[in-house]
This record gives structure tokens, C-alpha cells and sequence, in this order.
């Protein structure tokens, strides 16, 4: 380890049923279980008496779940929902600016926040196995067996169906970039364009590891092949910034800006996404099945627990690169202090040179 760029705590233990899917409603946890229960924690502060437990529409919630900031504090069960829906909660995306949740059971379903309340139910999504949401343009891809079904989100009641297309074969793994899609498909990758309906393979997926596509922030992708992680723009072109070397092949990668975390069998891997892309942290999760990124912390979720990993301040891991010699990474962290530390990043960057 070269120093500590998260720390970690437990945000849900002894969950009753097996957890399939997760989402952050501000600093809430939504847990979508395998027996179509949904379950709501939140930090103990937050909490109300378990007496109005019956009525999460009658409580102290704002639209968008209270404050976004996650705390290493406790958390507990703040409201279960049996039946919420009829199968298992396949996986779920809480859409902030929207205050809404678009999840995936025995279809896609929209529900609006805080009450929960059926806005839209997608019939023809039946038999769905995944989706992919562009939550920039309003549009949804939905995976089903060898069919896409692309819709846009109109902003108030409906999802209208843009097109359907096939495809050679079951998708295993897709994302969004600009308006086509990248698809791991059983033995490749390929790039397809929603307007036009062009189809193009990129290249061949590994030969040990399913396919995985990861959408990054500038709108570029990075596709797995077994333990290595390639970059390709949105047309599929590979990058020049090289290869991300894991110690095992992933099962999943989240980005966290400045680092890449993967699950990996036996540990959490965290890596730097500044070339050469050298190991930064790991954590001894064993079984993780699930990671999820949003804006201040990433959440590993286990069978019937869930972790909180929370990154460090970024000058106090400035301070442990610089002790321990890594000058260059150091500096390159100094830049992600937020502007109203202007004074403290002219500071460490001027020390760090010295």
C-alpha cells in the first residue's frame, strides 16, 4: 500500500435477504433485496422514533434524501418495504436532479421521491437483464436477451421508445458514450450508434474474464480484458495513456476521481488513474459483488452487508505521498484542492518542489 486513500466503515449489516442492488439517495442507502424487498438506511442521526416507521412519506425528508455527504457514523434500518416489488430488485439508480428511482425488477420502473409512488412501469421491458441510464440526455437502454430497446425520459410522466435493436448476441456488459453505445458481447466489444443503427467491433474480449465496459467522466471508456483494463475513446480508438495492470481480472470497476477501484475475488484493488497507473490501496473484502461510485464515496456490497469507503482528505494524502517520497503523485493531488484552498495548494505545491 503507498498510502491511505479511503477509509472504510459498515453502513448495513445482517441485511435479512441477499442484496442485489444498491443506490444513494443523498446520504440514504437504498438496498433493492433478491425477495423484491426494498430497504432504507440511514445514519442514526437522521433517524426517527421506529414508532413512525409505517410512513416514510410522512417524515422529516427533503426530495433529495437530506444532506449528500456520507459520514463514517452509524447507520441504521430506517424503513423496509415487502413486496415493493414482485421479483428480486435486479439493480437501481437513484436519479438526484430528477428525484427519482429507476430500477429493475420484473421490468423497468420509475418511482418518484420521497414517497415512492409508481410513476411509469415499462411492460415491454419484461424479461430485461440490465440497463444502461445517460442521466445527461435522459435516455435508457434496457438489455433484453437479444434485443436493446432505447428510450428517452420526456421529464414528466412517460418513457416514449426511441427505437429497438438486435443484436448478435446477449450483451454482457454496456455503457453509454455520447450517443452510441459500447457492448461487451460474449466474445467482443463493439460500438453501436443509436441514430444510425451502425455496428462496428472494437475488439476481442479476454479470454478468462466476461466482458466489462466502464463509462469514465471525460466520455471516455475503459474495457476489461481479463486482468487488464484498456482505454479506447468513444469511437473505440484506442488510447495511448496505457493499460491499467490489476492483480486479478475484475469483476466490476468503479471511478472515483482520481482512482479506479476494483472487485476483485479476495480484496478491493484501488489504483491511480495517472498513468502508469501504480497500486495505491487495497481492502481485505472478501466477496464483494457489487460496487457503486457516487460523488464523495463508493459503496462494496456484500451478500447481506454493505461498506462505506470514504476517501481521505486530499491534503492529508498529500502529506503522506510527500513523507514517503512520491513528490510527482503529491503534486498531481494538489490540483484536487477545491479552489477555496487556493492558498493551502500554492503552499504544498511550493514545498513539495523545494
Amino acid at each position: 500500500m503507498v498510502h491511505s486513500a479511503y477509509d472504510s466503515f459498515q453502513i448495513v449489516k445482517g441485511c435479512p435477504a441477499k442484496i442485489e442492488s444498491v443506490g444513494l439517495w443523498g446520504c440514504r442507502v437504498l438496498v433493492g433485496c433478491i425477495d423484491g424487498s426494498l430497504r432504507i438506511y440511514a445514519p442514526e442521526s437522521l433517524s426517527v422514533n421506529s414508532s413512525n416507521n409505517n410512513n416514510i412519506s410522512s417524515r422529516r425528508i427533503s426530495s433529495d434524501g437530506g444532506s449528500d455527504i456520507m459520514e463514517a457514523e452509524p447507520y441504521v434500518l430506517e424503513k423496509t418495504l415487502i413486496g415493493f416489488c414482485k421479483k428480486a430488485v435486479i439493480c437501481m439508480d437513484v436519479l438526484q436532479s430528477r428525484s427519482l428511482l429507476l430500477s429493475l425488477s420484473d421490468a423497468i420502473t420509475l418511482h418518484r421521491l420521497p414517497g415512492l409512488e409508481v410513476v411509469v412501469y415499462i411492460g415491454k421491458t419484461k424479461g430485461s437483464s440490465s440497463y444502461a441510464w445517460d442521466d445527461k440526455r435522459g435516455f435508457l437502454c434496457v438489455n433484453k436477451q437479444k434485443k436493446l430497446l432505447i428510450y428517452r425520459y420526456d421529464g414528466s410522466r412517460e418513457f416514449v421508445e426511441v427505437k429497438e435493436f438486435a443484436v448478435p448476441d446477449i450483451v454482457k456488459s454496456m455503457a453509454w458514450c455520447g450517443e452510441s453505445l459500447c457492448l461487451g458481447i460474449r466474445r467482443e466489444y463493439a460500438i453501436m450508434n443509436t441514430v444510425s443503427g451502425a455496428f462496428f467491433e472494437v475488439f476481442p474480449c479476454g479470454r478468462i474474464a466476461p466482458p466489462l465496459v466502464v463509462s469514465l467522466p471525460s466520455g471516455e471508456l475503459l474495457l476489461g480484458k481479463d486482468n487488464i483494463g484498456v482505454f479506447v475513446d468513444q469511437n473505440g480508438k484506442l488510447l495511448h495513456e496505457g493499460r491499467i495492470c490489476w492483480s486479478e481480472a475484475p469483476a466490476s470497476v468503479a471511478i472515483h476521481l482520481p482512482y479506479a477501484i476494483a472487485q476483485l475475488p479476495w480484496h478491493i484493488e484501488i489504483r491511480s488513474l495517472r498513468a502508469p497507473y501504480p497500486l495505491v490501496q487495497t481492502f481485505p473484502l472478501r466477496d464483494v459483488h457489487l460496487l457503486l461510485a457516487s460523488s464523495n464515496c463508493v459503496i462494496a456490497v456484500l451478500e447481506n452487508s454493505a461498506y462505506c469507503l470514504l476517501p481521505v482528505p486530499v491534503g492529508a494524502q498529500v502529506v503522506q505521498l510527500a513523507a514517503s517520497g512520491n513528490f510527482d503523485e503529491a503534486l498531481a493531488l494538489c490540483k484536487l484542492l477545491p479552489p477555496e484552498d487556493s492558498t493551502l495548494r500554492a503552499s504544498k505545491e511550493d514545498s513539495l518542489r523545494i
